[in-house]
Protein backbone atom coordinates (compact mmCIF):
# COMPACT_ATOMS: atom_id res chain seq x y z
CA UNK A 1 0.00 0.00 0.00
CA UNK A 2 1.80 3.58 -0.59
CA UNK A 3 2.13 6.26 1.43
CA UNK A 4 0.02 8.10 -0.36
CA UNK A 5 -3.41 6.17 0.11
CA UNK A 6 -2.72 6.84 3.83
CA UNK A 7 -2.80 10.52 3.51
CA UNK A 8 -6.05 12.36 3.16
CA UNK A 9 -6.76 13.35 -0.45
CA UNK A 10 -5.97 16.80 -1.19
CA UNK A 11 -7.57 19.19 -3.74
CA UNK A 12 -4.87 21.57 -4.53
CA UNK A 13 -3.60 22.59 -0.35
CA UNK A 14 -6.95 21.33 0.78
CA UNK A 15 -8.14 18.51 2.75
CA UNK A 16 -11.21 16.68 1.73
CA UNK A 17 -13.48 15.00 3.98
CA UNK A 18 -16.85 13.24 3.76
CA UNK A 19 -19.94 14.93 3.77
CA UNK A 20 -23.38 13.03 4.07
CA UNK A 21 -26.27 14.59 1.86
CA UNK A 22 -29.58 14.67 2.96
CA UNK A 23 -30.47 12.10 0.62
CA UNK A 24 -27.90 9.64 2.24
CA UNK A 25 -29.28 9.91 5.82
CA UNK A 26 -32.78 8.96 4.36
CA UNK A 27 -31.00 5.95 2.95
CA UNK A 28 -29.23 5.47 6.07
CA UNK A 29 -32.22 5.11 8.37
CA UNK A 30 -35.67 4.01 6.48
CA UNK A 31 -34.15 0.60 6.50
CA UNK A 32 -32.01 -2.31 8.81
CA UNK A 33 -31.41 -4.28 5.57
CA UNK A 34 -27.29 -4.06 5.37
CA UNK A 35 -25.73 -3.41 2.11
CA UNK A 36 -21.98 -1.51 1.42
CA UNK A 37 -23.85 1.68 0.82
CA UNK A 38 -25.81 1.87 4.04
CA UNK A 39 -22.83 0.27 6.54
CA UNK A 40 -20.65 3.46 5.16
CA UNK A 41 -23.10 5.94 5.84
CA UNK A 42 -24.23 4.69 9.06
CA UNK A 43 -20.23 5.00 9.90
CA UNK A 44 -19.52 8.37 8.61
CA UNK A 45 -22.75 9.84 10.65
CA UNK A 46 -21.66 7.96 13.83
CA UNK A 47 -18.43 9.85 13.63
CA UNK A 48 -18.26 12.45 16.09
CA UNK A 49 -15.27 14.40 14.28
CA UNK A 50 -15.82 14.83 10.25
CA UNK A 51 -14.16 11.78 8.40
CA UNK A 52 -11.09 12.43 6.14
CA UNK A 53 -11.17 11.11 2.50
CA UNK A 54 -7.95 8.69 2.68
CA UNK A 55 -8.32 5.51 0.25
CA UNK A 56 -6.63 3.22 2.93
CA UNK A 57 -9.40 4.59 5.82
CA UNK A 58 -12.47 3.88 2.80
CA UNK A 59 -11.01 0.48 2.48
CA UNK A 60 -11.01 0.26 5.71
CA UNK A 61 -14.51 1.25 6.28
CA UNK A 62 -16.14 -0.78 3.54
CA UNK A 63 -14.31 -3.70 3.61
CA UNK A 64 -13.49 -3.57 0.10
CA UNK A 65 -10.31 -3.16 -1.80
CA UNK A 66 -9.56 -0.08 -3.59
CA UNK A 67 -11.40 -0.54 -7.14
CA UNK A 68 -14.43 -1.40 -5.39
CA UNK A 69 -14.27 1.33 -2.73
CA UNK A 70 -13.71 3.71 -5.42
CA UNK A 71 -16.40 1.92 -7.43
CA UNK A 72 -19.04 2.07 -4.57
CA UNK A 73 -17.56 5.84 -3.68
CA UNK A 74 -18.89 6.80 -7.47
CA UNK A 75 -21.90 5.29 -7.10
CA UNK A 76 -22.96 6.81 -4.16
CA UNK A 77 -22.03 10.74 -5.22
CA UNK A 78 -24.12 10.18 -8.03
CA UNK A 79 -27.08 9.03 -6.02
CA UNK A 80 -26.15 12.51 -4.21
CA UNK A 81 -25.65 10.39 -0.99
CA UNK A 82 -22.77 12.20 0.35
CA UNK A 83 -20.06 14.33 -1.21
CA UNK A 84 -16.55 15.35 -0.94
CA UNK A 85 -15.59 18.91 0.35
CA UNK A 86 -13.38 21.04 1.68
CA UNK A 87 -14.55 22.91 4.71
CA UNK A 88 -17.11 20.15 6.23
CA UNK A 89 -20.08 21.59 8.07
CA UNK A 90 -19.44 21.35 11.94
CA UNK A 91 -21.26 17.84 13.77
CA UNK A 92 -24.20 18.96 15.81
CA UNK A 93 -23.80 17.51 19.76
CA UNK A 94 -25.51 18.05 22.98
CA UNK A 95 -28.15 16.77 25.37
CA UNK A 96 -30.71 15.00 23.32
CA UNK A 97 -33.18 17.26 25.51
CA UNK A 98 -31.80 20.37 24.49
CA UNK A 99 -30.71 20.08 20.28
CA UNK A 100 -33.92 17.54 18.81
CA UNK A 101 -36.63 20.39 18.97
CA UNK A 102 -34.08 22.84 16.78
CA UNK A 103 -33.58 19.79 14.67
CA UNK A 104 -36.98 18.45 13.91
CA UNK A 105 -38.22 22.20 13.73
CA UNK A 106 -37.20 23.09 10.45
CA UNK A 107 -38.48 19.76 8.85
CA UNK A 108 -41.82 20.61 8.20
CA UNK A 109 -44.46 23.50 7.47
CA UNK A 110 -45.95 22.58 10.76
CA UNK A 111 -46.29 20.33 13.61
CA UNK A 112 -43.54 18.12 13.87
CA UNK A 113 -43.06 15.09 16.31
CA UNK A 114 -40.64 12.84 17.27
CA UNK A 115 -41.67 9.64 18.60
CA UNK A 116 -39.89 6.39 19.89
CA UNK A 117 -41.35 3.03 19.24
CA UNK A 118 -42.88 2.98 22.69
CA UNK A 119 -44.68 5.90 21.65
CA UNK A 120 -42.88 8.27 24.07
CA UNK A 121 -42.73 11.76 22.15
CA UNK A 122 -39.24 12.63 21.76
CA UNK A 123 -39.32 16.26 20.60
CA UNK A 124 -42.18 18.26 19.22
CA UNK A 125 -43.64 21.45 17.37
CA UNK A 126 -46.40 22.67 17.63
CA UNK A 127 -48.49 20.37 19.38
CA UNK A 128 -50.92 20.86 22.55
CA UNK A 129 -50.16 18.94 24.95
CA UNK A 130 -53.24 16.06 24.90
CA UNK A 131 -51.99 16.60 20.44
CA UNK A 132 -48.69 15.34 21.54
CA UNK A 133 -49.53 12.16 24.18
CA UNK A 134 -52.47 11.15 21.43
CA UNK A 135 -49.97 11.78 17.94
CA UNK A 136 -46.99 9.80 19.93
CA UNK A 137 -49.03 6.95 20.74
CA UNK A 138 -50.41 6.83 17.26
CA UNK A 139 -46.77 6.71 16.32
CA UNK A 140 -46.05 3.02 18.15
CA UNK A 141 -49.21 2.15 16.19
CA UNK A 142 -47.85 2.90 12.79
CA UNK A 143 -44.41 1.35 13.59
CA UNK A 144 -46.00 -2.21 14.68
CA UNK A 145 -48.16 -1.60 11.41
CA UNK A 146 -45.12 -1.15 9.30
CA UNK A 147 -43.54 -4.02 11.36
CA UNK A 148 -46.48 -6.55 11.20
CA UNK A 149 -46.53 -5.78 7.24
CA UNK A 150 -42.50 -4.86 6.18
CA UNK A 151 -42.52 -8.50 4.36
CA UNK A 152 -45.46 -7.89 2.05
CA UNK A 153 -44.68 -4.23 1.20
CA UNK A 154 -40.79 -4.82 0.65
CA UNK A 155 -40.67 -8.25 -0.61
CA UNK A 156 -44.33 -8.87 -2.59
CA UNK A 157 -45.68 -5.30 -3.71
CA UNK A 158 -41.48 -4.51 -4.39
CA UNK A 159 -41.94 -1.16 -2.63
CA UNK A 160 -38.78 0.77 -0.93
CA UNK A 161 -39.69 2.72 2.11
CA UNK A 162 -41.33 2.71 5.21
CA UNK A 163 -43.01 6.63 4.74
CA UNK A 164 -46.67 6.41 5.62
CA UNK A 165 -49.15 9.34 5.20
CA UNK A 166 -52.84 10.66 5.91
CA UNK A 167 -53.46 12.39 2.48
CA UNK A 168 -55.97 14.91 1.04
CA UNK A 169 -58.77 14.30 -1.57
CA UNK A 170 -55.63 15.07 -4.09
CA UNK A 171 -53.11 13.02 -2.46
CA UNK A 172 -50.94 15.31 -0.50
CA UNK A 173 -50.25 14.91 2.67
CA UNK A 174 -51.96 16.37 5.73
CA UNK A 175 -49.89 14.28 8.38
CA UNK A 176 -46.94 11.90 7.27
CA UNK A 177 -44.75 9.36 9.07
CA UNK A 178 -41.36 8.53 8.37
CA UNK A 179 -39.98 5.45 10.53
CA UNK A 180 -36.46 5.92 10.86
CA UNK A 181 -34.43 2.72 11.82
CA UNK A 182 -31.17 3.05 14.01
CA UNK A 183 -29.55 -0.59 14.21
CA UNK A 184 -32.49 -2.35 16.57
CA UNK A 185 -34.51 1.14 17.33
CA UNK A 186 -37.18 2.62 15.63
CA UNK A 187 -38.12 6.53 15.37
CA UNK A 188 -41.11 7.66 14.30
CA UNK A 189 -40.92 11.39 12.36
CA UNK A 190 -44.30 12.94 12.09
CA UNK A 191 -44.94 15.89 10.10
CA UNK A 192 -47.96 18.03 9.46
CA UNK A 193 -48.20 19.49 5.80
CA UNK A 194 -45.18 19.97 3.45
CA UNK A 195 -42.00 17.65 4.44
CA UNK A 196 -38.65 19.45 4.23
CA UNK A 197 -36.59 15.92 4.63
CA UNK A 198 -33.79 17.60 2.09
CA UNK A 199 -32.52 19.93 4.79
CA UNK A 200 -29.35 20.11 6.57
CA UNK A 201 -31.20 19.42 9.61
CA UNK A 202 -32.47 16.29 9.14
CA UNK A 203 -29.08 14.67 8.13
CA UNK A 204 -28.25 16.44 11.79
CA UNK A 205 -30.96 14.17 13.22
CA UNK A 206 -29.86 11.10 12.15
CA UNK A 207 -26.57 11.87 13.37
CA UNK A 208 -27.42 12.92 16.87
CA UNK A 209 -29.95 9.60 16.80
CA UNK A 210 -27.04 7.05 14.94
CA UNK A 211 -24.43 8.62 17.40
CA UNK A 212 -26.68 7.63 21.01
CA UNK A 213 -28.63 4.87 19.86
CA UNK A 214 -26.63 2.58 16.80
CA UNK A 215 -25.00 -0.44 18.03
CA UNK A 216 -21.83 -0.97 16.82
Amino acid sequence: MSAQSNRPIEEGDETLYFQVLPAGAYYATFSAEPDDMRALLLQLLSSDTAVPYIPALLGKLTGLNNEEADKLLTTMSGRNFLELVSDPLEIVSGSLQDILPDLISPLGEGKVLLADEQGFALAQKGFEREEEEAVAGLAADVIMLYERHESLITNQLGLLGCSWALVNAVGQSDLGFWVLTIGREKFLLIIEGMPYLNRQSFVDLTSVLIRRYLDH
